[in-house]
């Protein structure tokens, strides 16, 4: 079974940085959104910590309707935690899958596996900019009895254990609607007071590398497969404002782009390009106040392609509940920036 990979060269990936950095300083000069305005409140010189709690179930689908071969991939990594800091420009979060959380400690049956998942955001005036790094290890079959008749719940799944996905990746958006906070949804470092909606256009790009050890008669053989997304999207988010201090936020998006792939298994090559379709769909209800903020999220987002004979799907179902706490930044910090 082919999997999926992507590279980027660490110095490109600090140049890009810096340029966004320096992107995001000239957009302040120039468009920087006048947040005089009674409608939004912001907490930007504020401190900000912030930790989600999270179930995600990443799942592929690979479906083949002429011979009815169909396998369910998931990975074995059920509960999150993400830490966020959030300070003028500076918005950072952390993600992981640590085993005290209940469902990630049932290696014997569904396999050992690891998830870490690091990610930036900027706001340079009506733009929105974020990189990202994320790791996953380790996946089982969900309908593992399609391919084991004798096998009854309780019993260890399949699993691929070694299959690895590695990716680097980011988007590049503009809100359309400059009334508009998408900050206030994303980071939290601001706070709407009147309903407003934007349609968001953007870019994402991903670079992905996935690796795998296939068991042969003649021996064990390390297979890799690179791959490039690029994709044009558009999402609409809705920011329902029913009291001063409580939010609902409901949001879809689509998208559409090619995908570029490498697959390398015992020295033969094989390359093939894709075109992908994108969708999502989200539901948010969060609580402010100036210094503490909580609330919900339920998210759906995902990917299709044709393979040959084959269907390729890959969703990401979120849930996660968040709270954070806003503080005074010390006087050194304030100085540093």
């Amino acid at each position: 079974m082919q999997s999926k990979t992507q590279t980027i060269k660490g110095p490109f990936l600090a140049k890009t940085i810096t340029f966004l950095y320096l992107m995001f300083f000239a957009h302040q000069q120039m468009y920087g959104q006048d947040l005089g305005s009674t409608s939004i409140i912001s907490y930007e010189d504020k401190l900000a910590y912030g930790i989600d709690f999270s179930t995600d179930i990443d799942e592929f689908f690979i479906n083949n309707p002429d011979d009815g071969v169909n396998a369910h991939l998931v990975s074995n990594n059920d509960l999150k935690l993400t830490v966020r800091f959030n300070y003028k420009f500076l918005n950072l979060s952390a993600s992981f899958a640590p085993e005290f959380l209940p469902g990630n400690d049932d290696d014997e049956e569904r396999g050992k596996s690891s998830f870490q998942n690091y990610q930036a955001n900027l706001f340079p005036g009506r733009f929105v900019q974020n990189v990202f790094f994320r790791r996953m290890k380790g996946f089982y079959v969900e309908n593992t009895q399609d391919f084991l008749p004798t096998w009854t719940g309780g019993d260890p799944y399949l699993q691929f254990p070694d299959l690895k996905s590695i990716t680097w990746g980011g988007g590049t958006g503009f809100i359309l609607n400059k009334d508009f906070s998408l900050r206030s949804i994303l980071n939290r470092q601001e706070w709407q007071l009147e309903s407003k909606g934007s349609f968001i256009p953007s870019i994402q790009y991903e670079f992905t590398k996935f690796t795998n050890t296939f068991a042969f008669e003649e021996g064990n053989a390390y297979g890799k497969e690179n791959v490039v997304d690029l994709r044009a999207d558009i999402g609409y988010y809705y920011n329902l404002v029913v009291t001063p201090n409580v939010n609902i936020v409901p949001s879809v998006r689509g998208g559409i782009g090619p995908k570029f792939s490498k697959y390398t298994l015992q020295g033969e090559v094989e390359k093939n390009n894709y075109f992908v379709t994108e969708y999502g769909a989200g539901l948010r209800v969060g609580y402010n106040t100036d210094k503490l903020y909580l609330g919900v999220i339920g998210e759906l987002n995902g990917t299709s392609y044709d393979d040959d004979d084959d269907n390729i799907s890959n969703n990401l179902w979120h849930g996660a509940f968040y709270i954070g706490y806003r503080f005074e930044a010390p006087e050194r910090l304030k100085r540093i920036f």
